[in-house]
């Protein structure tokens, strides 16, 4: 089978689009509920048994720095919880 350069760029072309397509719908999907899915990142990667090391050991980094910013991702949606959510235009926080 022997295809012409045009036919063979129009075929990237259109995988490229596509991939582009797809990680757009995933990333617009996993957008949303950051806290969720920062659970289980959390639980995935075992980083709350990682800090709860024995003593002696040094708790990785990454794992540190996943339950801080789970830990203020809470607090910011218990406090605020206009930021992460869609806004319903009929409720008035300000009254």
């Amino acid at each position: 089978m022997n295809l012409s350069r045009t036919q063979i760029l129009r075929r990237r072309i259109r995988f490229l689009t596509w991939l582009f397509i797809v990680g757009l719908v995933l990333s617009g999907a996993t957008a949303i509920p950051l806290e969720r899915e920062l659970d289980w990142l959390v639980r995935g990667l075992g980083a709350e048994q990682g800090v709860n090391a024995p003593p002696g050991t040094e708790p990785p980094d990454l794992t540190v720095w996943l339950l801080r910013v789970c830990e203020a991702l809470r607090e910011t949606n218990a406090k605020y919880p206009f930021v992460g959510e869609p806004v319903n235009p009929t409720v008035r926080f300000w009254s």
